[in-house]
């Protein structure tokens, strides 16, 4: 916190030398928030703005690296990369559920993605990101509850240019990007972009193959055809492909996970959960495809422009679980494939941008199929190390050595297998108007219809070599894991109306004023987790949103400075929520969440050689009542659910002060540029387990990048570090996938856990190649 305030300080004696500044005028942005082309400081919308000069300024690679840009903004990920999790305003979700959906629309050109992770990787030739902050149910409507991370491209344009970039760094790191634009003819154009990284694993295993490595290949290519003056269409064809040894957990084992561990013929040397140091039985195997198309139409008539968005996206991803236990024995091999394809299709009908009243009209259509499962191998498999690790439990439990191994929990080759499918279908209707109501006040009024189905259903079965799961040796993990004929399948539909009203008050050419309320909208669903869960706590409700906010967004300093901010209140009704337990999920329905909060972005023009952003987010996120709330180890239930009550209690990855401070130098030198350029983004206090677990409320902390290049025309240069001081910091704290349990089970006095921490110290170069 000191180090924060010191920067705070810092920064308010740099906005003081404005004053004394040359001439200078910040340039212009402009967003597409409300699905015009619009300049930010006119839109009564808080949105997050990064330019092209600002992402390669930062050294971005994918969505993860707008997080330290944008206070609001949280971006986490684990064992598995496709299922990140985004989080807006401190509302978000566990992301490796595949069912269940995030609360932050993610858009690519204008298209809609099902999956968060989609955006992760090695983005290719990224324009500009805009993060829309806060509800935006209107005009996007699905899974758009938190807000809005919206990615474009660059298209292709009538300029034979290209560039290349490579770049080396530690771990072995080694990066290559490259687009070239080919103009073939005064009306088609075309582009090329592609991309590789690789990097040697950062997490050490003791026990055999490293984990948290990187192997990955992208390649997108467009054509452009202006048909017309008046039409035009750009078509985008990507794919991406990533074969690596995710990031595993760190874990800590109880001291009778340690006693069970020994005596089952294993050995754990280091229990720090901190330290990257892990001594797990066998690799994970993370290997993702995934291919995805955009065909934008425009077409501008007398007073009108009608747009036509379809997109498709078809992915595979296998996490091959090896070692899932996460200890120094072979007890359980997870074998998780997902495959899912999309379509949309979007249409918009609108005014033109310098209409007297500006008008949106459109249809928005969603569907999408997700398999869970492979029904050509077992889902869950037993090892070798399963029956003394089962003898070590029985043991413990009943006070005595036992006369033979008892099967406890199971044998060497029993087996588990589930296959979950569901298709989704989504309709929306929207439209948002603008009216002028005097020279310096407007009016902006938006609704929309949105309809969604779902059907989902979910087959388990086992295969048992002893006694099956019948008492009492149903302790066999496999019957825990996918008890055979617990299946289900359900339908059902949600429809909701939900839109905005908004004055925005032009004071002077600098500043406008706005207030809005909006009604946000998230269809409920099903949880198609494997193992005991009931049909009556599969579904869970729709979602319900109401926020209210005031903001600004004005210049001052003739233009030197600018200060973009909104003070909020949200309130979610029925807020999905879900809590990782060992293995599977809880989800189920907070009864009510508020969100109060102040935002402040900002960008200082200090010389002519230097450039400060400085944003702060202060947000309080609680849960007002959650009568259903997953125990933390130890906790006595407040229900005959075992569930306990968490109302009044702040949710989990929610830190209330966040900021970031950049820093960008510019200095002539030779017949080019020498730059620097230095981000520090700090993160107060926050419980990063999802049961709220006492133990896993962790400091405040901060994390500061520098990069330093020389660059011109043709050439950019650069060296870099992210992670100065190699800071610990924490992405996610759970219960630990199968010691936990056991713990429980043999009334351990604590419970083991698993941690994910944030990257350590990097280092390396850029170089870039412009013609």
């Amino acid at each position: 916190m000191k180090s924060f305030k010191y920067s705070a300080i810092a920064a308010a004696v740099l906005v003081s030398s404005i004053s004394q500044a040359e001439k200078l005028t910040l340039e212009e942005v402009v967003v597409t928030a409300q699905k015009r082309t619009e300049s930010m400081q006119d839109v009564p919308v808080s949105v997050s703005a990064l330019t092209g000069d600002d992402l390669s300024n930062t050294g971005f690679r994918d969505v993860g690296d707008i997080a330290a840009q944008v206070p609001s903004l949280m971006v986490t990920t684990n064992a598995s990369p496709l299922n990140t999790s985004f989080r807006i305003r401190r509302i978000g979700n566990e992301g490796n559920i595949p069912t269940f959906e995030p609360d932050t629309a993610l858009i690519i050109d204008g298209a809609f993605r099902s999956r968060s992770g989609l955006g992760l990787g090695d983005l290719v030739d990224v324009k500009s990101v805009e993060v829309l902050k806060g509800p935006q149910s209107t005009l996007y409507g699905k899974n758009a509850g938190a807000g809005v991370v919206s990615i474009t491209t660059q298209g292709p344009t009538q300029d034979r240019e290209g560039s290349v970039e490579a770049s080396v760094g530690s771990d072995n790191l080694q990066a290559v990007k490259a687009a070239i634009n080919v103009p073939v003819s005064d009306r088609l154009s075309t582009r090329l972009s592609v991309s590789a990284t690789r990097r040697d694993p950062l997490v050490d295993n003791r026990n055999g193959e490293d984990f948290d490595n990187l192997d990955g290949k992208a390649v997108r290519g467009q054509l452009r055809f202006d048909a017309t003056e008046n039409l035009s269409a750009r078509l985008i064809l990507g794919h991406v492909k990533r074969n690596m040894n995710p990031m595993m957990g760190d874990t800590y084992s109880s001291p009778a996970q340690l006693a069970l561990i020994q005596q089952a013929g294993g050995e754990i040397r280091n229990n720090n959960p901190e330290d990257r140091v892990v001594e797990q039985s066998d690799r994970t195997v993370f290997d993702q495809t995934a291919s995805d198309g955009v065909l934008a139409l425009e077409y501008n008539g007398e007073g009108f422009n009608l747009t036509s968005i379809s997109s498709f996206e078809d992915y595979e991803a296998d996490v091959r679980l090896n070692g899932v236990e996460q200890l120094p024995l072979n007890l359980v091999k997870f074998n998780d494939l997902q495959k899912g394809d999309s379509f949309s299709q979007e249409f918009r009908f609108a005014s033109e941008d310098d209409a007297t009243v500006t008008w949106l009209a459109g249809l928005f259509y969603f569907e999408n199929t997700l398999a869970r499962g492979d029904k050509g191998r077992p889902e869950f498999l037993l090892e070798s190390d399963i029956e003394e690790y089962g003898d070590a439990v029985a043991e413990m439990v009943l006070g005595v050595p036992t006369p033979t191994d008892l099967p406890v929990l199971g044998v060497e080759g029993d087996r588990g297998d589930f296959y979950a499918v569901q298709d989704t279908s989504s309709l929306g209707i929207f439209g948002q108007a603008t009216v002028p109501l005097s020279e310096s006040v407007e009016f902006t009024a938006g609704l929309r219809y949105s309809y969604e189905e779902k059907d989902a259903k979910i087959t388990q079965s086992n295969q048992t070599s002893v006694a099956g799961c019948v008492p009492p040796l149903n302790r066999n993990l496999i019957c825990t894991l996918a008890p055979d004929g617990n299946n289900f399948a359900d339908d059902d539909s949600w429809s909701a109306v939900t839109g905005n009203m908004n004055i925005s008050y032009f004071m002077n050419d600098e500043t406008m004023l706005y207030g809005l309320i909006s009604k946000g909208f998230k269809a409920g669903g099903y949880s198609l987790q494997n193992g005991g869960a009931t049909a009556e706590i599969r579904s869970f409700d729709e979602e319900d949103i109401t926020n209210l906010e005031l903001g600004w967004k004005t210049e001052v300093f003739d233009r030197r400075g600018r200060i973009n901010g909104s003070i909020f209140h949200t309130e979610y009704e029925d807020f999905q929520n879900a809590s990782y337990v060992g293995l599977v999920f809880a989800v189920n329905n907070a009864e009510k969440v508020t969100v109060d909060g102040i935002e402040l972005d900002s960008t200082w023009l200090l010389s002519e050689s230097l450039t400060m952003n400085l944003n702060l987010a202060y947000i309080d996120a609680k849960y007002d009542k959650y009568s259903g709330g997953q125990c933390f180890y130890g906790r006595t239930p407040d229900n005959a659910l075992g569930q306990c009550d968490l109302s009044g209690d702040n949710l989990p990855y929610a830190p209330k002060l966040t900021g970031n401070v950049g820093l960008t130098w510019e200095q002539p030198l030779a017949s080019g540029d020498l730059y620097a350029r230095l981000d520090y983004r700090y993160m107060d206090k926050a419980n990063y387990s999802s049961e709220l677990d006492p133990r896993h409320e962790k400091s405040a902390y901060g994390v500061g990048n520098f990069r330093l290049g020389w660059r011109n025309a043709s050439y950019d240069v650069s060296a870099w570090v992210k992670n100065v001081t190699d800071e610990t910091y924490y992405a996610q704290i759970a219960p630990a996938n199968v010691a936990t349990a056991v713990d429980t089970a043999v009334g351990s006095s604590e419970g083991s856990f698993q941690t994910f921490v944030g990257e350590p110290q990097t280092f390396g170069a850029t170089v870039r190649y412009f013609f």
